[in-house]
């Protein structure tokens, strides 16, 4: 290995990292940019608010044919877990 293969070896790198640096600087200078730029176009066009519902519901009576159908979902759900239980002991 000669003297001057490892200083253009160096001088490579060198070059090398600095346009690797160069580009990544440039990259995320631009993405600060556009995300700036983003955030400026939504200020000026916030879009429409969400309509919230008025009207609030109170969940306290269900009908009987509701209250029927849960029953029967749960006791679905009771059974098959004691099932499930059973076979894997």
């Amino acid at each position: 290995m000669a003297a001057e293969s490892v200083s253009s070896q160096l001088m490579e790198a060198a070059t090398l990292m600095l346009v690797g640096m160069v580009f990544v600087f440039a990259f995320l200078s631009l993405l600060i940019v556009g995300v700036k730029l983003i955030a400026k176009f939504c200020e000026a066009f916030p879009g429409e608010p969400e309509v919230q519902p008025s009207v609030k519901r109170s969940p306290a009576k269900a009908s009987p044919a509701a209250q029927q159908e849960d029953s029967g979902v749960i006791a679905a759900i009771t059974a098959a877990v004691h099932m499930h239980r059973q076979s894997n002991k």
